[in-house]
């Protein structure tokens, strides 16, 4: 490559990270942060584990129990993780946005890394940045959220694998197998995909039988699932026997039906829509992009001499393959989530294609031009969403709008005792609960009990698809008590004060 077009290019790329980073700081700066359902929850679970001194063998319920699975749970770690910021900042939600602001960064290094061992420095500075714009990954960087986490450590098992397969150490082998299920602590359908990918990868490499490094993966399984392995033992396989049910009743005629092909079409949007969020201006790309990807990279993978990276792409092209294969069995969609990894692999087979393609000019010619343009684009579109989001309030999504809530209501009291009791969309208030613990407690010494007597505040947050429906709570569930007052605020909370004599 021209040495003035590499110079332009290395020059975008640190201009994409600076800005990349600055776009993930933007929480960190204005400490106005989302805080709703899936935050609440897993502060309230932190709290009990930190404050309680209650430790748990399960996190989450797979899909927050609204997937179609039963008695099934990701992992504790999520929670352990979060409960080292919870206790550095006295559990201000506020750490949990600098702990995952780290985490970005964290996943941003392992990236150079593995670039730099692929292909050097220039390796390494070109994975970095295309992990740094990748749109899904600086999202997971902004706030807290189970899947999120998940990141850095799918990096380092692409990591551990590429450095099994340059030195054959079975202490990587173990290393990938191990983090490969511990990634099912943050996400569940992240982590079977990769410990079954491994496995074949292991297959297709081994070419016969080794009791040895199929001892090591096994081992490295067993120990990352260990948490959900002594879960199932305690309560009678309860999520076995669940998984099991949800499989076989899952055909309904035949595994081969129409609903079972209509997922399959609707799982297979998911992934292309995957591929293309991928990148920068994904909206913008021609369609014809993802065939065209594929043609070129299946023509650079069969003329790569280096057979290491060869055989880590097989490995990184097993993945997709095997996630989909297992998605099929889904009932319901393919969350968008569950494809966290295909994020990192996408971009790092980009990375191998540009650095692979130096022999063939044309094709070098076409990702580097595809590279420049995907860059140039995200450096202001990555500053307009910085300046836009550092000013947005957020209204009832973000932290500023929920603590102004709970500021009018403790003000409106004047000191004097009252119950609360509030709606939201997701039904379950855990968001509320855990800021009147926090905020309530800390600020103004008093939680508030969740009843209907004296005097009472009703804190309400209308639901933007269906403004109306809190109604149906206030004609169902309340009833009681004389309104005195209602407030509509300006951040979209709605306050209604009542009174219930006894």
């Amino acid at each position: 490559m021209n040495k003035l077009f590499f110079f332009f290019l290395v020059l975008l790329c640190i201009a994409s990270l600076l800005l990349s980073i600055l776009l993930r700081s933007t929480e960190v700066l204005n400490g106005n942060y989302l805080f709703g359902f899936d935050q609440g929850r897993d502060y309230l679970a932190v709290k009990n584990i930190v404050v309680s001194l209650k430790p748990t063998l399960i996190g989450s319920e797979w899909g927050a129990g609204s997937a179609g699975f039963q008695g099934l749970f990701h992992g504790p770690f999520h929670y352990y993780f979060l409960s080292i910021p919870f206790f550095i900042f006295s559990g201000n939600p506020y750490g949990g946005i600098v702990y995952m602001f780290v985490l970005g960064i964290i996943a941003i290094v392992l990236g150079f890394y593995l670039g730099y061992k692929m292909f050097g420095v220039k390796g390494g500075l070109v994975l970095a940045t295309l992990i740094s714009v990748c749109p899904p990954i600086i999202t997971q960087s902004r706030f807290v959220w189970n899947s999120h986490p998940a990141t850095p450590f799918i990096i380092l098992m692409f990591i551990s694998v590429y450095l099994y397969i340059i030195s054959s150490k079975n202490k990587f082998l173990f290393l990938s197998s191990l983090i490969s299920a511990f990634i099912y602590n943050f996400q569940t359908g992240i982590s079977i995909p990769l410990s079954v990918s491994l496995f074949i990868f292991l297959v297709y490499l081994a070419k016969g039988y080794n009791f040895k490094k199929y001892l090591y993966l096994i081992l490295g399984s067993i120990l990352g699932y260990l948490p959900f392995l002594l879960f199932e033992v305690r309560h009678g396989f309860v999520g076995i026997k669940s998984l099991f049910i949800y499989v076989i009743r899952g055909g309904g005629n035949g595994i081969i039906s129409a609903k079972f092909l209509t997922n399959g079409y609707d799982h297979f949007n998911t992934f292309i829509y995957n591929f293309y969020d991928s990148f920068p201006f994904q909206q913008d790309i021609p369609h014809l992009f993802f065939p065209l990807f594929i043609v070129l990279f299946m023509y650079l993978l069969w003329n790569e001499k280096n057979k290491e990276i060869k055989k880590f792409m097989v490995f990184l092209v097993i993945i997709p393959i095997t996630s989909f294969v297992i998605f099929l069995f889904l009932r319901n969609s393919v969350y968008i989530y569950y494809l966290i990894s295909l994020n990192l692999i996408y971009t790092t087979i980009f990375a191998y294609m540009f650095f692979s393609s130096k022999k063939h000019n044309l094709i070098h010619f076409f990702l580097f031009v595809f590279l420049c343009t995907m860059l140039f684009v995200s450096v202001p579109k990555n500053l307009k969403t910085f300046s836009y989001d550092y000013y947005d309030h957020g209204g009832t999504a973000k932290i500023k709008g929920k603590l102004e809530a709970i500021d009018y209501i403790y003000r409106d009291a004047r000191g004097e005792k009252f119950a609360l009791l509030a709606f939201t969309p997701p039904v379950y208030t855990y968001d509320i609960d855990y800021l009147l613990w926090w905020y309530g407690e800390r600020k103004y010494s008093f939680v508030p009990k969740n009843e209907k007597k004296g005097k009472f505040y009703l804190l309400i947050e209308p639901d933007p698809s269906k403004p109306w429906s809190y109604q149906g709570w206030l004609d169902t569930v309340i009833i009681d008590g004389e309104i005195i007052s209602t407030v509509n605020l300006p951040n979209g909370y709605i306050i209604q004060k009542r009174v219930k004599n006894i």
